[in-house]
């Protein structure tokens, strides 16, 4: 199976959390697919982030693929660079952010997967979030 991610349409998430999501590949979006969601997440530069959040059923291992910025795991902050990963099990405490001038992109796999409406849930928390501090 050969995917182009640059013809698939991302989900903007706004600030504070600004990033762009795609799903890629996960159940929802391909019959063939059952034990893993991919989905590219791509963090603005100079801040952009998520929140500090937990996945309860599902881990996701981040592959950081473009751009610079910094890492949080359990505590911990990591700084992250293109040849870089980092494995959060399910009920971990995790975070990203840019630090960099350029986008931060990474390859998210969830294992076992998420549904497609994680991506949905994710981009109206953020919006959410933004309207309460701009309130």
């Amino acid at each position: 199976m050969f995917i182009d991610f640059s013809t698939i349409n991302g989900t903007t998430v706004g600030r504070p959390f600004e990033r762009e999501l795609k799903v890629i590949l996960s159940p929802d979006t391909n019959r063939s697919i059952n034990n893993f969601t991919f989905i590219l997440s791509t963090l603005a530069p100079n801040g952009g982030c998520t929140d500090f959040h937990v996945h309860d059923t599902s881990g996701e291992l981040m592959i950081f693929m473009s751009g610079s910025g910094k890492a949080w795991f359990e505590g911990i902050e990591y700084d992250i660079k293109p040849g870089t990963a980092l494995y959060a099990p399910p009920g971990s405490e995790h975070k990203t952010m840019n630090t960099g001038n350029e986008p931060l992109m990474i390859a998210c796999i969830f294992i076992p997967a998420i549904a497609s409406e994680y991506i949905v849930k994710s981009a109206q928390e953020a919006n959410n979030a933004n309207e309460a501090s701009n309130g």
